[in-house]
């Protein structure tokens, strides 16, 4: 199979999976295993914080022992975490989940791409990320549907299992079908294993302090994930408070929100994919300026298809800025201690999200959601500013 096929199998199949669960999880979370509040919010906090404290350390897996290794590792864990959760509708044994979720995902985040950009020795890296995120979300737009016919056929439950249980599957294929021909292992013979560990952490930092384009891009990092963490947790209730939704609807709406947004993605990155061939930095600028202006009109709409046309616009913006900042980013690290430095990138979005998060919540419990998702609009206005001096060098 070709290296780019296995690479968009690898990023679709694993987020039909994933998005199996991410549809059914809130259900399954409140009706079957009855979490609170605290709980459901503890969950999320669990699963950044071992993305925090885990980056660096699989990277350095990435690096050392392969990058191959490191992200099957990873999804198998994933999957594991899911066969947990879905095994015990319990507080203890979603956030063991949760908390291997988070690992997990440390040891796919950066190995994968460093991964398939050593392979293609930094050749065609913008179509490649582009087109992988389109099938990513092709992915996640099948599982949208498969999730709603396993739950209706058997249960939420069922469904977590059956995901949890793909995962695994994935990743014994993955060992037996992916290529690893380029890695190039950061080795010394002479010295001690925490010594070359040691090594590749200042050699991830030496990459990133030496470059004021990846400076930049760290910057950016931070405060995507300042902002990401309180959209992600208020958007659904400024729909649900703001406009009165019962549940029994808001299932079927959050389907359509998901399902649509999903579709548009998948459009919009084809469209850059062939008609954006450079000048990557400045789109992101315009994207990022549009996003803040959307994110802050969703906050005070009052009118209910303006805020769910607004909540498609938003989601596309998402979608697009990852995989562009991916390409930004890769074209500027060297192969030996890429995984390591991609890690951090990782590790800065994790304690970006864990930090924005509570403050974003504390806004929205002292005025309102609509206040909380303002903050987040704030909290993106920097990355403007970090692309408007990036545009002429990147």
């Amino acid at each position: 199979m070709d290296i780019k096929n296995i690479y968009y199998f690898l990023s679709s199949s694993r987020s039909f999976c994933i998005h199996i669960v991410f549809t059914l999880n809130a259900i399954y979370y409140v009706s079957q295993a009855g979490l609170n509040p605290l709980q459901l919010v503890l969950i999320g906090t669990i699963m950044e914080l071992a993305i925090l404290f885990f980056e660096i350390p699989t990277g350095l897996v990435a690096d050392f022992w392969g990058r191959k290794k490191s992200f099957v590792i990873g999804t198998f864990i994933i999957g594991v975490a899911h066969l947990l959760e879905g095994s015990f509708p319990e507080f203890w044994a979603i956030a063991i989940g949760a908390a291997l979720w988070g690992i997990g995902w440390t040891f796919i985040s950066g190995a994968e791409t460093a991964w398939i950009a050593d392979e293609l020795e930094n050749n065609e890296l913008d179509s490649v990320f582009l087109k992988g995120a389109r099938y990513g979300s092709i992915g996640s737009f099948l599982g949208i549907i498969v999730s709603v016919l396993l739950a209706t056929a058997f249960s939420v439950q069922i469904a977590i299992l059956i995901a949890g249980g793909l995962l695994v599957v994935i990743a014994m294929i993955s060992l037996r079908i992916v290529p690893e021909t380029k890695f190039v292992r950061m080795a010394n013979d002479e010295t001690t294993g925490f010594h070359q560990m040691q090594q590749a952490i200042k050699g991830g930092f030496a990459q990133i302090k030496g470059n004021s384009i990846l400076l930049g891009l760290a910057a950016i990092t931070l405060f995507v994930g300042l902002a990401s963490e309180g959209f992600d947790r208020l958007w659904g209730a400024h729909f649900i408070e703001g406009f009165q939704l019962k549940a029994e609807e808001a299932v079927y709406w959050f389907g359509a929100f998901y399902a649509i947004a999903f579709l548009l993605n998948i459009g919009i990155l084809k469209v850059v994919e062939t008609y954006v061939k450079k000048r990557f930095t400045c789109l992101l600028l315009v994207l990022n300026g549009l996003l803040v202006m959307a994110m802050l009109f969703f906050a005070m709409s009052e009118e209910f298809i303006l805020a769910i046309l607004l909540y498609w616009v938003i989601a596309s913006l998402r979608a697009v800025n990852s995989p562009l900042i991916t390409v930004v980013t890769n074209k500027q690290l060297q192969s030996q201690g890429r995984a390591t430095a991609l890690s951090m990138y990782g590790q800065l979005d994790a304690f970006g999200q864990v930090a924005g998060g509570p403050l974003v919540g504390m806004v929205a419990l002292y005025t309102s959601v609509q206040g909380g998702i303002i903050m987040s609009a704030i909290l993106i206005i920097p990355t403007v500013y970090f692309l408007w001096r990036m545009r002429k060098i990147a």
